[in-house]
């Protein structure tokens, strides 16, 4: 909690400052984008396809031998995915917005009722917005941990609907492998030189993408991920299954992830960051209007 109040106080100082004169050297935007999605975007894009890909391993060797032992190896990378994911969520611009990455993987809380009804009548057409509240990470948290080990690996193999279950879990598997290979060939084919050369704080420039999701993200770990269920921003009233992973109880672990990988952005990993951003026009004696990052 100490490292959520220090970044939130150092984004409240970076965007509150008034001017005072004019910068007498220019900061090196392009090399802060260049170190951002060398270091970051790209390394964390790649780790997160791998780890999707090891996702659809696993949910195979499942449906070919479902039993203990293959749901735990399941859910262990289903962890491991949901982990990686909370490094690549900040990035929801170009590629990943085209692609609707944020919100078809990871919106919560997920709507049971209308999974259990897919389930039943068998529907596997997934893309539509309704269908946003019952797919990604949060809906795979409810396939694979909702209920007794027996009663999970009873819905996948003796019950009725057995193979409705086995063929929603594969799609929704599939589903984010299928949009989220397109997004890491296109920063890797054209995108980064694209990010890179839109320095500037003018509305469609990298860093005016990058710091909106970033304070985005902020906002999203306070409210969605603690405040609204412990109650701190909703009245009072807690909702303790609002939160991101309620059934596999791994709601912590995807905070604290969520938490470091913004710290990094924040520094820039270990290279060009915004707090080398910030820095600099301080020592300019020139601040940055929140209004100056469109």
């Amino acid at each position: 909690m100490k490292r959520i109040r220090f970044t939130l106080c150092i984004l409240i100082i970076a965007t509150t400052f008034s001017c005072k004169k004019d910068p007498v050297a220019e900061f090196d935007e392009a090399a802060m984008l260049e170190n951002i999605a060398t270091n970051l975007i790209l390394p964390n894009y790649e780790v997160f396809n791998s780890q999707v890909a090891g996702l659809v391993d696993q949910k195979n060797n499942f449906i070919t031998t479902t039993d203990l032992s293959s749901l735990n190896d399941l859910r262990d990378q289903f962890k491991a995915a949901y982990k990686s994911f909370q490094t690549i969520k900040m990035f929801d611009f170009g590629p990943a917005f085209d692609y609707g990455i944020k919100a078809a993987m990871n919106t919560y809380p997920v709507d049971t009722t209308k999974i259990n009804n897919n389930i039943e009548s068998g529907a596997l057409s997934l893309n539509s917005a309704a269908n946003t509240d019952a797919i990604g990470f949060p809906a795979l948290d409810y396939l694979l941990f909702n209920g007794t080990d027996t009663e999970i690996v009873n819905r996948f193999t003796t019950d009725p609907l057995a193979t409705n279950y086995k063929d929603y879990l594969a799609a929704l598997i599939e589903k984010v492998q299928t949009e989220f290979t397109p997004v890491l060939a296109e920063w890797k084919s054209s995108y980064k030189a694209t990010f890179v050369g839109r320095t500037g704080t003018d509305v469609g420039s990298s860093i005016s993408l990058m710091f909106n999701e970033f304070v985005k993200d902020i906002e999203l770990l306070k409210n969605a991920k603690i405040g609204i269920p412990s109650g701190q921003f909703s009245g009072g009233l807690t909702y303790p299954y609002f939160v991101e992973a309620v059934y596999s109880e791994y709601s912590l672990e995807l905070a604290k992830e969520s938490m470091q990988a913004l710290w990094s952005l924040y520094k820039g990993n270990t290279g060009i960051g915004f707090d080398d951003y910030i820095v600099f026009y301080e020592e300019q004696g020139t601040s940055i209007q929140a209004s100056e990052i469109n």
